[in-house]
This record gives C-alpha cells, sequence and structure tokens, in this order.
C-alpha cells in the first residue's frame, strides 16, 4: 500500500481533481480510502457532471499504474 500515495492519487487525477488528495487506511480492510477535493463540482445533488458520487473515480484510479518491487 506504500506505493499508492496521495500525490500519485492526485497526480493520477490531474485535471479532475482541482484540490488536495487525502489518503485514509483502513487496517482492519486492508484498504485504503480516498478523498479528492472539489473533483465532484459540488457533490451528488448539485453537479452536473455523469459521475455524482464518485463511482468511476474508483474504476478509474484501479487503472493507475504502480511499480512493484520483485524479490
Amino acid at each position: 500500500m506504500e506505493w499508492v500515495t496521495a500525490e500519485r492519487v492526485r497526480r493520477h487525477f490531474e485535471g479532475v481533481c482541482l484540490g488536495k488528495v487525502e489518503r485514509f487506511e483502513l487496517p482492519n480492510l486492508g484498504a485504503l480510502n480516498f478523498l479528492l477535493h472539489n473533483s465532484l463540482d459540488g457533490g451528488g445533488t448539485v453537479t452536473l457532471r455523469s459521475d455524482p458520487q464518485g463511482k468511476t473515480y474508483g474504476t478509474a484510479l484501479l487503472r493507475m499504474e504502480v511499480e512493484v518491487e520483485t524479490e
């Protein structure tokens, strides 16, 4: 999980995310949660973007390439 940093995610969503990115670890789940500030144009109830809840962003994040060291 150390390869998937807030800065790396911000670069991956450059042009979409207009603010900072925060990373939250969920150790009991072995998961990460990212908050992309200023990326949904106001949120689910007021945005004109086609992805008001950010579900497509999750799929886009899965496409981010990371280099992993092999032993």
